[in-house]
């Protein structure tokens, strides 16, 4: 039996899926989903799932939705996309139990082209209620990036504020994490350079929202 496609939302939409998700505009973004189910008469998972950050070249960042309140520490943002995670059954077999629908809680350890997870941009920006609420929901703060680094790894060489406070809490709340960690006194320039790389990429994504927030506080009348 075969699943029912992925809803392909267009452009436009896209672009303000991740404009909401990015400023923090969380009602704006409950609308939009809102709408695109009824759209695509699909549980808001499936509609989740199909926002990722491609290009019609199949460029772009490839972050999903939670990328950007994960990077921002939007709590309620992160909360709220992560509820819609779980299957529906709104609308019954014929939508609620398609192959799309149940692998959307796989959205949660989405690694997008830098192989950085949700988790890595939170823990490297240090929104430790951001961790928690990724790490709550399934998140897998062993997944390394493109770099070869973890959650752990990445929060402990950031030099943001919160991000060392990130990096204790998930060793002491996620298990087999031991491996990964003590490698700061062992780390060379190469690795220390790959580490800082990933940070860069974290705070474009926060210049970009800080500059998106700041032109629509400017176009309110």
């Amino acid at each position: 039996m075969s699943s029912a496609p992925l809803p392909t939302p267009t452009p436009d939409e896209l672009e303000d899926l991740i404009y909401f998700s990015r400023t923090g505009d969380l009602e704006s973004l409950k609308d939009l989903i809102t709408s695109l189910c009824a759209n695509h008469s699909c549980p808001p998972s499936v509609v989740l799932a199909s926002a990722i950050d491609v290009d019609e070249d199949g460029l772009g960042s490839q972050s999903s939705l939670l990328h950007y309140p994960a990077a921002n520490g939007n709590t309620d943002v992160i909360t709220y996309l992560v509820s819609l995670l779980t299957p529906s059954t709104i609308l019954g077999n014929s939508v609620g139990a398609t192959t799309a629908d149940k692998s959307a809680p796989q959205l949660v350890n989405h690694s997008n082209v830098s192989g950085n997870t949700p988790l890595h941009w939170a823990g490297m920006n240090g929104h430790l209620e951001v961790v928690k609420v990724l790490v709550g929901a399934g998140a897998d703060p062993s997944i390394v990036n493109a770099a070869g680094r973890d959650a752990v790894v990445e929060s402990e060489c950031s030099a943001k504020d919160g991000a060392a406070e990130c990096a204790d809490w998930m060793l002491k709340h996620c298990e087999g994490l031991e491996r990964g960690v003590g490698a700061n006194d062992t780390r060379n320039g190469d690795e220390e350079e790959a580490v800082a790389d990933a940070a860069d990429e974290d705070m474009v994504v926060e210049e970009t929202s800080t500059e998106a927030a700041n032109d629509a506080d400017g176009q309110q009348t």
